[in-house]
């Protein structure tokens, strides 16, 4: 008789088969994901104020990234009905829950660089 205990995976979610911390990554978006949930984590932003934080990242880029955190539901669009008519984001409640792993990650990360390089 074989023994499957050991053929299981226990990383694997047991409803879908995917690793869920695969999927949280793939959540975060790519190379800016964690940086615009990071910036978000303040409170709400304008889309001016993101572009000007987030040094390195196109328009187009967080435009995209934006939109997909929206589908995600981590990220909440909310527009200004002003003379200006701008648009603001803010985390919405998943999201703020993603975000204060994001600051355990951040806490982690500090405490893991090398001192010596940072002279």
């Amino acid at each position: 008789m074989k023994d499957t205990t050991q053929d299981r995976q226990p990383w694997l979610d047991p409803d879908t088969g995917t690793c869920p911390v695969g999927e949280t990554l793939r959540l975060l978006g790519g190379k800016h994901g964690p940086s615009v949930l990071h910036c978000l984590m303040s409170g709400e932003m304008h889309f001016l104020e993101l572009t000007r934080a987030l040094d390195g990242i196109s328009r187009k880029v967080l435009t995209a990234q934006l939109q997909e955190f929206e589908r995600s539901g981590l990220v909440a669009r909310i527009e200004k009905h002003d003379a200006r008519r701008r648009v603001g984001y803010s985390l919405t409640a998943k999201g703020a829950d993603l975000g204060a792993i994001l600051s355990q990650l951040y806490d982690w990360s500090q405490a893991q660089r090398d001192p010596a390089a940072t002279r």
